[in-house]
């Protein structure tokens, strides 16, 4: 059966399934997926016994050795977990692999872990989706993120600020590893200095610099054409060792998402096509009015010819980047 992320823990809790294939973004979910499958199987101290890991260092799972790990009986446990990770599917896998899976004995359970699937190799997915679950586990929404961050600090006796949420979602790209360490850190350290209620001051004093913000201020800097201050909040970048090559990609990314706002000009047709969460779609929509469609284009394809010209070194990175910016910021 295929499942979403909502239904995952349920399913694992509740089910009594023996063949798991979890995919996706989000490996903070999927490891606490997997790790929910060891307790409910794997007798506690004896874990290792009848557990095995078969990693096959980013080359095609070999279904004879699948096969021979999955008939093997548990000693003290009541299923063997078989952990299959960093693999993939070669044409001899996609073939061989669909009756070694469909015959799992009800001693074993098998697990393939990954972060992307190929679903055009129908026969392999059919046969996962059929005698198993498949699960892909995606970022979070906006709205859960905000809960779940919400919640955690709660817990602490803690509160946060709107706009210091937001800005952890967004400097942390939404990944829940990331953003799970960065509350247990603020957690910390506002129980050392008696702090309840959480501010972007003490976010940006305890994280990772938010560079997506950066460019979007440098954007609407550019987009107002503030050329001065955009060149101000450069520097400010360089100075916190952020790379320019890193600098160079995310400026092109955001006139190509700057573009898709513009033509679409409507929050949720942004969020489906871009993937976008809703404060972002809200802001790429507001800064694309500062910007006249064949502006956005020229510029964009601006960025990629100044690319080829770095990587044949005629021009100096730095200067290029702040000559764009200026360029950019022009009428």
């Amino acid at each position: 059966m295929i499942i979403t992320t909502d239904t995952l823990n349920k399913q694992i809790k509740d089910g009594d399934d023996n063949l798991f294939l979890l995919y996706g973004e989000e490996d903070f979910f999927i490891e606490l997926a997997v790790n929910s499958i060891k307790r409910k199987y794997l007798t506690k101290g004896f874990e290792q016994m009848d557990l095995t890991r078969l990693d096959f260092g980013g080359k095609a799972v070999i279904p004879d050795k699948v096969s021979e790990n999955i008939e093997l009986p548990p000693w003290t446990s009541s299923r063997r977990v078989v952990e299959i990770i960093n693999f993939d599917f070669d044409k001899e896998a996609s073939e061989k692999l669909p009756a070694v899976i469909s015959k799992v004995p009800e001693s074993t359970v098998l697990l393939f872990v990954t972060d992307k699937v190929d679903k055009r190799k129908k026969k392999l997915y059919d046969t996962f989706s059929k005698y198993g679950v498949v699960c892909e586990v995606k970022y979070l929404e906006e709205s859960r993120l905000t809960k779940f961050i919400n919640g955690n600090f709660a817990k602490n006796g803690l509160t946060i600020d709107p706009d210091a949420c937001e800005s952890i979602i967004s400097r942390y790209d939404s990944s829940m590893r990331r953003i799970d360490s960065a509350i247990k850190r603020i957690s910390m350290y506002c129980s050392a200095t008696d702090t309840k209620n959480i501010t972007c001051g003490i976010v940006d004093e305890l994280c990772e610099p938010d560079v997506h913000a950066d460019i979007f201020k440098i954007m609407d800097a550019v987009g107002e054409g503030r050329a001065d201050e955009a060149l101000v909040l450069l520097d400010n970048l360089i100075k916190l060792k952020e790379p320019l090559p890193k600098i160079r990609f995310m400026i092109a990314r955001h006139f190509r998402e700057l573009i898709c706002a513009k033509e679409l000009g409507n929050k949720g047709a942004l969020m489906s096509r871009m993937g976008a969460r809703g404060f972002i779609a809200d802001k790429l929509i507001s800064q694309s009015r500062n910007f006249r469609m064949d502006k956005l284009i020229k510029l964009y394809r601006l960025c990629y010819q100044n690319d080829y010209d770095l990587k044949h070194g005629n021009v100096d990175e730095r200067a290029s980047l702040e000559s764009f910016i200026v360029l950019a910021s022009g009428k």
